[in-house]
C-alpha cells in the first residue's frame, strides 16, 4: 500500500510511512503442497461499512482492501507494485516497467500496458492513466488527500503509450507518488461527456481548476458519481454487488490480462460487533476474521471443536495506537501540557491489561524496525508527579479548590473523540478518564458514527480523540502528509501540529537522495516531535486472526490487510461454495 492515509475506526488512521522488510509468515505450510484449483470463494468479516469504492475519494481502509488489495491490485490496480520478496516497489503493473528517470530526477517516463481491459471490454489507454491524474488534482473534487502527494507534479506529456511526469524539484518519493498513490480509474466511465479533454494537467492545477465551470461541473458529478458505488476496473475480481450494512461481493474475473486468482468470489460480510463476528466464524457463515480482540485469541479460541476447523494465528502489521490532542485547543496548546498528559498514561498497563500483552511501548510515528527510525528515542515515562508539576508549570492549577484545574476561567474539561464501532475506544477511555481524574483533569467520552467522527477530524471539530497509525508502506519515511504544517489544511495533519524546524526538516528529507543524510533529518525530526508531544504514541500493535483450515497458501504478509486473497486457493474436496450459490 502507498504512503496514503486511509481509515479504520479506532479511528484507525492508516498513515501509511516506511518500514522494515520482514518476510511473508505461512500458517499452514505443511498443508500447503498439491497444484492449486480454481473454485470456492473467501467470506471476511469487515469491522465496518466502505464509505465508497471511488479509490481517489475514499480514505478508509476496508474500501482500500477491497479496491486494490494488499499489493496494488484487486479491482482497480496501479501503475507499479511492490516485490514481495523484499518489498520494495519494483514490480510493473498497469506500465509494463518501472519508470526512466532523468539524471535530474526531475522526469520520469513511463510506457503503459497494451492489451489491458477494463471489466466492461473497454481498453485501457495512456488517457485513461491521464485523467486519472487530473481528476485528482482537481482542486474541486474531494481528493484532498491525493493532491497532498501531487504538490510537485508540474506537468504530464503523452506520446503514444509513453508518458512523461514532470516534477517541479526532485524527490526521493516521485516514483512512489506516481506510480503507488493513484489507483487508474477508467475515463470512459467518470468522463462520459469529456468534461476535462479540453484541459491540460497544468490547466487543471492553474487558475483555470477553480474557476471553470465545466471542470466545476466534472467536479460536482466525479464527487457524487455512480461508480462511487459500483466500481470499473482492471484488476483480477470484479465488483458484483454492495448490499449496504451487509456485504460488499467481488467475482474473479475471467478476462484478467495478468494471473488470474483461484477464488472465484470475495466476499466482505459486514459485521461491526466482535462478538457477533467471532460468532459468525464459528458458525460457519463467515471464514476469516482478520483481527479478533486479545481476550478472543487467548480464551474463546481455544479447543478441539476450534481447532479442527480454523487456524488462529498472531502477526504483525507496521501500526501503533496513539492519542491525537488538537493543539490548537486552549488545553493543548503548550507542549508541557501535552507532555503532562503523555505522562498521565500508563502504556505497559494498557498493553498488559487491554491488549493482554499484544504489543510494545509506542515512542515514534515509525516503527523501531523502520529503516529510519531513531534508537536513541526514549518514550516519557508514565510519572504522574512530574505530569502536575508541568501542569502547574502551564498555568494549569485548582484555583478554586473544585478538584478541577483550571486556566484564566477556563476548567480544564475536554472531550475526548471516538466512534461507536472502536472496541479500543471503548477500552481505552475509562482508563484515561481515571488516571486524568487523579490529576485534577475532566475528560467526557463523545461517541459518533465513524462517517460524522471523520468528518469532525477533518474539520479539526475535537479536543481529542484515538487513532491508528499504520506504517502499510515499505519504503523510507516520508510523514510530510500527516505531519507537515502545510496538510492542517485539506491534508491530514488533523491534530494542528505546527513547527517550522519540524517542516524544514521534512522538506529537506523529499529532497534528500543520499539514505544516510536523510535518515539523520528523520532522526532529528523524530526528537522533536517526541519532545512537543503533538500526538502520544500508546503501544505497537501485535495482531491476532483466524481462518478456515480449508484454504492454501495463506501467508501473513507486513501490508495491511496482512493477507492476499488473490493467491489463497482451496483443493477441490474442501471446496464450501458454488458460484450459483449464496453464503
Amino acid at each position: 500500500m502507498a504512503r496514503r492515509i486511509v481509515m479504520l475506526p479506532l479511528v484507525f488512521l492508516t498513515f501509511v510511512i516506511g518500514c522494515t522488510r520482514p518476510g511473508a509468515t505461512s500458517e499452514n505450510s505443511a498443508a500447503d503442497a498439491g497444484q492449486p484449483v480454481q473454485g470456492d470463494w473467501a467470506v471476511v468479516r469487515f469491522e465496518s461499512e466502505p464509505d465508497n469504492l471511488n479509490p481517489l475519494i475514499t480514505q478508509l481502509a476496508t474500501a482500500r482492501y477491497a479496491l486494490t488489495g494488499v499489493n496494488n491490485a484487486q479491482i482497480y490496480e496501479f501503475l507499479m507494485a511492490y516485490n514481495p520478496k523484499d518489498w520494495d516497489l519494483t514490480e510493473p503493473l498497469l506500465a509494463v516497467a518501472p519508470p526512466a528517470i532523468s539524471d535530474d530526477h526531475l522526469s520520469y517516463t513511463f510506457t503503459i500496458r497494451d492489451g489491458v481491459k477494463w471489466h466492461d471490454g473497454r481498453p485501457l489507454t495512456p488517457d485513461d492513466v491521464l485523467f486519472t491524474f487530473k481528476a485528482a488534482a482537481c482542486p474541486l473534487a474531494d481528493t484532498a488527500w491525493a493532491r497532498s502527494f501531487l504538490t510537485d507534479l508540474a506537468d504530464i506529456q503523452m506520446d503514444a503509450r509513453s508518458m512523461r511526469f514532470v516534477m517541479s524539484k526532485p524527490n526521493v518519493y516521485n516514483v512512489s507518488n506516481i506510480a503507488n498513490v493513484l489507483a487508474i480509474i477508467p475515463k470512459h466511465v467518470f468522463d462520459a461527456e469529456g468534461l476535462l479533454d479540453s484541459f491540460s494537467y497544468k490547466d487543471i492545477i492553474g487558475p483555470k481548476g477553480k474557476s471553470d465551470p465545466k471542470i466545476k461541473k466534472f467536479a460536482d458529478q466525479f464527487n457524487a458519481h455512480a461508480a462511487n458505488r459500483a466500481p470499473v476496473g482492471t484488476g483480477p475480481y470484479k465488483f458484483e454487488r454492495w448490499d449496504s450494512g451487509r456485504e460488499l461481493v467481488l467475482t474473479r474475473n475471467e478476462d484478467y490480462w495478468g494471473k488470474k486468482p483461484y477464488l472465484d468470489k470475495i466476499v466482505y460480510r459486514i459485521i461491526t460487533d466482535y462478538t457477533a463476528a467471532l460468532t459468525a466464524l464459528k458458525a460457519g457463515d463467515t471464514d476469516v476474521m482478520p483481527r479478533l480482540l486479545p481476550i478472543q485469541y487467548t480464551e474463546q479460541t481455544s479447543g478441539a471443536a476450534f481447532d479442527q476447523q480454523f487456524v488462529k494465528m498472531k502477526y504483525s502489521i507496521l501500526q501503533e495506537a496513539a492519542i491525537m490532542w488538537n493543539n490548537e485547543r486552549p488545553f493543548f496548546k503548550d507542549k508541557r501540557v501535552r507532555q503532562a498528559m503523555a505522562m498521565l498514561v500508563e502504556r505497559q498497563k494498557i498493553i498488559d491489561g487491554i491488549r493482554l500483552g499484544l504489543g510494545k511501548i509506542g515512542m515514534s510515528f515509525l516503527d523501531p524496525s523502520a529503516k529510519d527510525f531513531n534508537p536513541n528515542l526514549k518514550a516519557l515515562p508514565y510519572d504522574p508527579k512530574r505530569a502536575a508539576e508541568l501542569l502547574d508549570e502551564a498555568g494549569w492549577k485548582d484555583h478554586d479548590g473544585d478538584g478541577i484545574r483550571d486556566k484564566d476561567g477556563v476548567k480544564f474539561k475536554f472531550e475526548f473523540l471516538g466512534s461507536s464501532g472502536s472496541q479500543i475506544f471503548k477500552q481505552l477511555s475509562p482508563v484515561l478518564t481515571e488516571e486524568f481524574r487523579k490529576a485534577g483533569i475532566e475528560m467526557t467520552e463523545r461517541v459518533i458514527e465513524f462517517s460524522v467522527m471523520l468528518q469532525s477530524l477533518k474539520d479539526h471539530r475535537f479536543d481529542a480523540s484515538t487513532l491508528n497509525f499504520s506504517h502499510g508502506d515499505l519504503s523510507p519515511a516520508d510523514a510530510f502528509q500527516v505531519w507537515h504544517s502545510s496538510a492542517v489544511a485539506g491534508g491530514s495533519n488533523f491534530f494542528n501540529f505546527r513547527n517550522p524546524q519540524a517542516d524544514r526538516l521534512l522538506e529537506e528529507a523529499r529532497l534528500e537522495f543520499d539514505a544516510e543524510k536523510r535518515k539523520q533529518l528523520y532522526w532529528r525530526w523524530q526528537e522533536i516531535v517526541n519532545e512537543e508531544q503533538p500526538v502520544t504514541f500508546v503501544y505497537y500493535v501485535e495482531e491476532s486472526g483466524a481462518y478456515s483450515k480449508r484454504f492454501r497458501n495463506v501467508q501473513w504478509l507486513p501490508l495491511r490487510p496482512g493477507y492476499d486473497l488473490n493467491s489463497w486457493w482451496v483443493p477441490r474436496g474442501l471446496q464450501k461454495y458454488k458460484t450459483s450459490a449464496n453464503p
